[in-house]
């Protein structure tokens, strides 16, 4: 993929000849590179969504959204209620839009979307690699 020796510090290649790094942006890459930071920046997004249903999940399977009530003499372990007067189960009840599936989803969804990206990068690169050769 990726042949330069200084990758990922290719600022300090110097050899423009045959370096992918090197070669000018025409166009088509620059909206290809603005295209995969933005899908980049998507799925760290998504990823920090799903960190944070797992955090929640943790704590909801520790017992940090329940509390103790006395009902009949005995001490029970009710769930606590969210702003919406549901009992929290699950994540979704502690902040709207964790929902793991769909998280899920995104994720491959975006990861796909990448890889189809750096598929056409590639192909450009190529293709500017054999004109600057050609000069």
């Amino acid at each position: 993929m990726i042949k330069c020796d200084y990758y990922p510090n290719h600022e300090i290649c110097k050899n423009k000849n045959t370096c992918e790094f090197w070669i000018p942006l025409n166009q088509k890459l620059k909206q290809l590179n603005q295209q995969i930071s933005y899908e980049l920046d998507r799925l760290e997004s998504l990823n920090q969504r799903k960190r944070e249903y797992l955090k929640i999940l943790s704590e909801i399977q520790e017992g940090i959204y329940t509390e103790i009530i006395v009902i009949n003499g005995r001490l029970k372990r009710l769930p606590k209620k969210n702003a919406r007067g549901e009992s929290i189960l699950k994540p979704e009840n502690v902040q709207v839009g964790l929902d793991y599936n769909i998280i899920s989803q995104d994720i491959n969804d975006t990861q796909v979307i990448i890889r189809v990206l750096r598929i056409k990068e590639k192909n450009i690169l190529k293709i500017l690699k054999k004109r600057a050769n050609m000069n």
